[in-house]
This record gives C-alpha cells, sequence and structure tokens, in this order.
C-alpha cells in the first residue's frame, strides 16, 4: 500500500527543504516587520523558531556532508519539530509558569 521506503525518505527530505525555505522567509519577514518582540511577547517565538531552524539546517547539512539516515536523520526531524511546536504553541507554557506573566 505504501511506497518504499527510500521513496519516503526522499519525500521527507524534500519537505524538509521546503520547510526550512519557507520557515527562514517567515523568521526573516518577522524580524523585519514587527516592531517590539519585548512589548508584544514575541521574543520567545521567534529565538525558538530560529533554534528549531538550526536544528533543521543540520540535519540537511548532515544528510548531504555525512549522509545521515535512519535514526540519526529522524533523532534530529523530531528534535527540530519539538522546537518548532514548543514555538507555536508553547507561549502559554512559557509566559506563565517560566516569565511569570500572564496572556495579554
Amino acid at each position: 500500500m505504501l511506497p518504499a521506503l527510500e521513496t519516503m525518505e526522499q519525500v521527507l527530505f524534500m519537505t524538509i527543504h521546503g520547510g526550512v525555505v519557507l520557515l527562514t522567509l517567515s523568521v526573516f519577514s518577522g524580524l523585519i516587520f514587527v516592531d517590539n518582540f519585548f512589548a508584544q511577547h514575541l521574543l520567545h517565538k521567534a529565538v525558538l523558531s530560529i533554534v528549531a531552524l538550526v536544528v533543521f539546517a543540520i540535519l540537511l547539512i548532515g544528510r548531504w556532508r555525512m549522509g545521515w539516515r535512519g535514526r540519526k536523520a529522524i533523532h534530529w526531524t523530531l528534535a527540530g519539530y519539538g522546537v518548532l511546536a514548543l514555538a507555536y504553541f508553547g507561549s502559554r507554557l512559557i509566559l506563565e509558569l517560566m516569565l511569570g506573566r500572564q496572556w495579554g
């Protein structure tokens, strides 16, 4: 029913390439158009998004230069996704629990 594992791996890395391009564009456009990160409580989102971008870039460079496949590639992919999910969903967690501030 499913395609071959090599085909699925190629699709994964093509998707990650496209995601890195889009994430880079969104991070830099956010840095350009947002006036004050501190007033809008956006600094942690920007930092975590940049960390996720670095993780995905390391993954792509590792695949290109050292041929990372299998478990190593999966671990880097899940780490990048986890950081990106924390950047997106973790606003309340970071603001209320870590910084002691209220939303809004």
